[in-house]
């Protein structure tokens, strides 16, 4: 049975979305505002990342979740641009609203539309992509577009430095690691050459800098067996079997003893027994155990050391540095290999752990984008330049397309302008007055113009070093365009049966 029908359902779906852009919208641009998300619990989240927003959002309508969804696609994508695309997709879906007022069916909005995404991504690669030479002046200008108007704006030189750098070092921003460690301020962060494992010595004991070191993945604690059998032993039975398993632990002990004459440290990803690790701690070899399995890898690559399945397939050790530090109570192992690897970890500082929490959603932005750059995506000029170059473009592509199809082409390319004029809202400028000069601009041949939010008037983008990669842009087009094409299609919200 249908809920509601035709017209109705479409109103609804389109209020829903609206409600969802009112929320994320005010946070777009260099002077965009921050919002404090309270659960039940009264556990807050101050931020303006997008992402963070509408992932933490209680949003039942399903239409809503749609865009969540497609801003969620974005991010995996692109790492930014998810204010973007909902703030678009929002516009985009108005100003479809309008068409319909008109008399256009909604088939054939979405028809205009698609063809308008087709024509502006096509424009965006051909015209306005530029294949920049990668340079650290470059990209530390990507990363800084990335993260103004963001807490990180404290530190904004020092940051896009530390971004560059470990990207450069890591090859991409999923490789690198990042630590938040509370205490000191932003500008105490730096890039550790190496792992830091937040774990400490089970046994604790000063710890030789310099050392050889060996990593394991088990082998020196009883395994469990799939088998139920029961044995009766009586009181000499018993011990002769305990110790016949502690023999045997402790020789899986001394063949490490073996390799780590001297002493050193063995990381176990899982347990060891305690009297394991008293002997090899009489013997000045610390252990280290139950570590995931991510950490045993960020060590086997900063080492150049293969982790081992037990003791006996041990070959050889690895010499390292290895050092304690403690944050907040709480014990790290900084760990450094004699090779050039390129595993290394991000130190972040801030003063709580709410602003290192924003901090972090920061950098992992920034560094998003500076691996796409440095992975060879092209790049376009930002503050909102590129969307409005695109809008001119369609207008005047628009009426070379035939029948009512050619107005949702121009609507399109209205919705566009919608990001330089948020841009500009949320600057404290007139929207209004900033699109008819961007309009002015691109009418003279200033293709890199947006919103000038320290005076009137607008800016070249250029001039002001900031860009973004095109694929960042091209993906919130399509990525709105879906979404909103799909809302349009939709005549009736029908209640399911519901799950037995």
């Amino acid at each position: 049975m249908s809920d509601i029908e035709g017209e109705s359902a479409l109103r609804q779906n389109i209020d829903a979305i609206r409600t969802i852009v009112r929320t994320v919208k005010s946070t777009l641009g260099p002077l965009g505002r921050d919002k404090m998300m309270v659960d039940a619990g009264g556990n807050a989240i101050v931020t303006n990342d997008g992402a963070t927003i509408l992932r933490e959002l209680d949003v039942a309508h399903p239409a809503g979740k749609m865009v969540i969804e497609c801003a969620q696609t974005q991010e995996a994508l692109c790492y930014d641009g998810t204010t973007s695309t909902v703030v678009l997709a929002g516009e985009l879906l108005s100003n479809s609203e309008n068409l319909l007022n008109r008399g256009l069916h909604p088939n054939l909005v979405c028809k205009g539309y698609n063809e308008a995404a087709s024509m502006a991504t096509e424009y965006l690669l051909n015209e306005l992509s530029i294949n920049a030479i990668v340079s650290d002046e470059m990209l530390e200008a990507i990363a800084k577009t990335a993260i103004t108007g963001k807490t990180l704006d404290a530190a904004l030189d020092d940051v896009a430095s530390l971004c560059v750098q470990a990207v450069k070092k890591a090859g991409s921003a999923d490789k690198v690691r990042v630590l938040c460690l509370p205490g000191g301020n932003l500008r105490d962060s730096y890039l550790f050459s190496g792992a830091i494992i937040n774990k400490t010595l089970t046994i604790e004991n000063e710890i030789d800098k310099d050392q050889h070191i060996i990593l394991l993945n088990g082998g020196l604690e009883n395994q469990k067996t799939d088998e139920n059998v029961t044995v009766q032993l009586d009181m000499q039975g018993y011990t002769q079997f305990k110790s016949s398993h502690t023999d045997d632990m402790l020789s899986q002990a001394k063949i490490i003893l073996q390799h780590l004459p001297e002493g050193g440290t063995v990381f176990v990803r899982d347990g060891v027994v305690d009297h394991v690790c008293t002997y090899l701690h009489k013997n000045n070899v610390n252990v280290v155990r139950r570590l995931p399995e991510s950490a045993m890898r960020a060590l086997s690559a900063t080492l150049g050391l293969p982790i081992v399945q037990s003791p006996s397939d041990i070959e050889c050790s690895a010499r390292g540095q290895v050092h304690k530090e403690k944050h907040y109570d709480v014990e790290y192992l900084f760990t450094q290999g004699m090779i050039d690897s390129d595993q290394s970890t991000l130190v972040l500082r801030g003063a709580t752990t709410t602003t290192l929490d924003e901090i972090e959603r920061g950098f992992d932005d920034a560094l998003g984008v500076v691996s796409l750059i440095m992975n060879g995506d092209k790049c376009v000029y930002g503050g909102g330049s590129t969307y409005a170059a695109m809008a001119s473009y369609l207008r005047s592509r628009a009426a070379t397309v035939e029948g009512r199809a050619q107005m949702a082409i121009e609507a399109f390319a209205d919705s566009l302008e919608i990001l330089p004029a948020t841009i500009a809202e949320n600057g404290g400028q007139d929207p209004l007055d900033c699109i008819l000069s961007l309009r002015h601009q691109i009418q003279n041949g200033n293709l890199h113009h947006g919103p000038n939010l320290d005076g009137e008037d607008t800016i070249d983008m250029e001039v002001l070093g900031v860009i973004e990669p095109s694929s960042l842009v091209r993906q919130a087009v399509l990525s709105a365009t879906e979404v909103t094409t799909s809302i349009l299609k939709i005549d009736d919200m029908i209640a399911m049966r519901g799950a037995n």
